[in-house]
């Protein structure tokens, strides 16, 4: 994940607090990597935790991290969240293998119940430390930036979890009324709508666009998109024209946040890869790595052969930093 916007760090509580913020949720079972170079944080990277007796499962995934960390960072800060007999070994694992990579390693700190500690032999640090969140000024100045983090992974996960109940319901009236509009309007066009078909007619494209445009100025009025906008919205984001226009004016704002998280969550199944994937894109150019990385999981669960979503899985895969992304995808470049 790319560390969102600017918060400063100068002591280990610090740090200890701040992870939270940069991860988007407080981590359980969790190794996570601070990544630094030239003593700004450049991304923060997690790994599962694994239990004592499967610690030589984290060997591959450890060189994975240290190679993506060498390639962006120069050093790193690690936090391990759990109890001793897990945390430490999995520290040290990680910590071969970064050294390996030529990755300094600054601080090796053990997170649980309210209190760290630092396993890096530190004699002013060996016994536990109290910590209090609400003591630090960086909750206050990650409000202050928009910054808040939920409460574990899978709170991130319900944030984009499909809608349930009579909403469900008149969201599949809604999408298949959708489909076969679309569909219509393909027919009578001479192109039907299936895969390596010639491109659309362009009143179609031309028509899909005009939806995309109009959901982003809802989203920036603030206002919620209908049963049938969404719907509508949704299916002709099946026509790669209209995604690649879509995609190509996300932003990272929170607007086209709310607007993708509210469109994934409504589309049927049939249309789910392609918002989906939109939000994995608006979050990773907002730097928020958990978001993408989730609503990159809900688009290839909807559609395992999505393009646009293995492409930008490989980009966060090898911790490419969204500028460089944005600007070999689109020319442009973020802030």
């Amino acid at each position: 994940m790319v560390a969102p916007r600017t918060l400063r760090l100068t002591t280990r509580e610090d740090i200890v607090v701040t992870v939270p913020y940069l991860l988007g949720f407080h981590p359980h079972d969790s190794l996570v990597s601070v990544v630094l170079d030239d003593r700004r944080v450049r991304f923060v990277a997690r790994l599962d935790l694994p239990q004592p007796s499967e610690i030589h499962e984290l060997s591959a995934p450890a060189a994975q991290t240290a190679a993506l960390i060498a390639r962006y960072g120069s050093a790193a800060i690690l936090l391990g969240y759990g109890p001793a007999d897990r945390v430490e070994p999995a520290a040290d694992v990680l910590t071969t293998a970064l050294r390996a990579a030529t990755v300094d390693v600054l601080e090796v700190l053990r997170v649980a119940d309210g209190r760290y500690w630092c396993l890096c032999g530190d004699p002013d640090c060996a016994d536990a430390v109290v910590y209090n969140p609400a003591a630090s000024i960086i909750p206050a100045e990650a409000v202050y930036l928009g910054i808040a983090p939920l409460r574990d992974r899978a709170a991130l996960e319900q944030l984009i979890a499909p809608v349930t109940g009579a909403e469900r319901g008149r969201m599949r009236v809604a999408g298949d009324t959708a489909l076969r509009r679309l569909t219509d309007m393909l027919s009578n066009g001479g192109v039907p709508l299936a895969d390596g078909q010639p491109s659309p007619p362009a009143h179609v494209v031309h028509a899909g666009i005009t939806a995309v445009q109009q959901a982003y100025e809802t989203a920036g009025r603030g206002d919620t998109l209908s049963d049938d906008d969404v719907a509508w919205l949704a299916a002709v984001l099946l026509l790669p024209q209209v995604r690649d226009h879509a995609w190509t004016a996300c932003d990272g704002s929170d607007e086209h946040r709310r607007l993708w998280i509210n469109v994934t969550r409504r589309a049927i199944p049939e249309t789910t890869a392609a918002p989906a994937c939109l939000l994995a894109i608006t979050a990773y150019l907002a730097g928020d790595g958990a978001l993408a990385n989730i609503a990159l999981d809900r688009s290839l669960r909807a559609d395992p052969d999505y393009h646009l979503a293995q492409l930008l899985g490989h980009a966060l895969q090898a911790g490419v930093p969204p500028h460089l992304w944005q600007a070999a995808t689109t020319g442009k470049t973020t802030d």
